[in-house]
């Protein structure tokens, strides 16, 4: 996909979600209501398959492509499998596979596979109680295998998230897979590419969080001026920018060093990275908006919350700061003193 066609694309996501995905949808999926006419019209922008090619029925965009309309999801706390959907979309297209419609999200675990049946269970999988199909990767011999699961075929158990998505844990006992292909990626690349998706959502929610801070902060009056122009609050809000930023530039990069480096390996480093100081500076961003923001930025009726709660939990899903910092520091160790500066600057490791 061309510079202007994804420009466009973009666009019109971001229009689309701004007439489509209000407070009122958002408040109502923790309510268990399904966003019926929401998830309609992704599927009919063809949002789900960005990244799939046009010959298997998808729009013919990158992975980059994928990621950006990802971030712009985030960016109005989209309320539905979308990201999920679409990288399961890539992943069975790259394996040979036709992505179907409906909801999709993905079972990333220590599942096992034999004779065309899957069998293990994996937690805290999003929308795990509203998707049709589960999708999984897993390392069959030398060759991944990727998986599709009608949800009929598994056991459910739901656990509403922190957010108020339908999250829950996902148990697979012989399951008959409705599509068994060759993956274009391992188990654990696969995995690296769901916490790039995150890290992307979180870079789009954080700067809607930024952009809401700063324009309360502009129109909120305290002792006959805007409360922007404290001092006090002025620090909190150059150091809430700062945190943004840096979780933006992160997730530019590991985007940008996944394409050019390829699907199979590409900006492993920047993604464990990215991912890591996203989730690190996620309940920061929080923490300060919402003390910018005073008890306004608390109350259910307020979209600040949207955004929050989804980088708590948003910073788990796919790996925490802990767990993608200790794949940096094992690299680093493993690697030894000579090799660090190397490791260091370059956009990958070898986990």
């Amino acid at each position: 996909m061309d510079r202007e066609s994804r420009e466009m694309l973009l666009e019109t996501a971001h229009r689309f979600f701004g007439d489509k995905c209000g407070r009122e949808v958002v408040n109502g999926v923790e309510k268990d209501q399904w966003p019926a006419e929401l998830w309609a019209g992704i599927e009919e922008l063809g949002l789900t398959l960005v990244a799939v090619p046009e010959e298997q029925g998808g729009v013919g965009g990158t992975l980059e492509d994928m990621l950006a309309m990802v971030r712009v999801a985030g960016a109005h706390a989209v309320p539905v499998p979308l990201a999920e959907t679409a990288l399961a979309g890539m992943l069975v297209a790259g394996a040979g596979g036709s992505p179907g419609d409906g909801p999709v999200t993905l079972t990333l675990g220590a599942l096992v596979l034999k004779e065309g049946r899957l069998t293990g269970k994996v937690d805290r999988v999003p929308f795990a109680t509203v998707a049709r199909r589960f999708v999984a990767v897993v390392d069959d011999g030398d060759t991944p295998k990727v998986v599709v699961v009608d949800a009929a075929q598994a056991t459910v158990v739901a656990a509403q998230s922190h957010a108020g998505e339908p999250y829950g844990t996902v148990r697979f006992e012989g399951a008959e897979c409705a599509f068994v292909g060759a993956s274009p990626v391992g188990a654990a690349r696969a995995y690296e590419l769901a916490a790039l998706t995150r890290t992307l959502q979180m870079a789009g929610a954080a700067e809607t969080v930024l952009s809401t801070a700063v324009t309360y902060c502009q129109e909120r009056v305290q002792f006959g001026r805007a409360i922007s122009t404290f001092q006090a609050i002025q620090h909190l809000l150059a150091e809430l920018a700062s945190y943004v930023a840096a979780v933006i530039a992160a997730a530019e990069a590991a985007a940008r060093d996944a394409q050019e480096g390829g699907l199979a390996d590409g900006g492993s480093f920047s993604i464990a990275a990215a991912k890591s100081q996203a989730s690190e500076f996620a309940h920061r961003i929080a923490a300060i908006s919402h003390q910018c923001m005073g008890a306004m930025g608390f109350t259910h009726e307020h979209i600040l919350h949207h955004y929050t709660r989804r980088l708590w939990v948003w910073r788990r899903d796919f790996g925490s700061e802990t767990f993608w910092g200790e794949k940096i520091g094992t690299a680093y160790a493993a690697a030894g003193p000579k090799a660090l500066w190397t490791l260091m600057t370059a956009s990958r490791y070898a986990a």
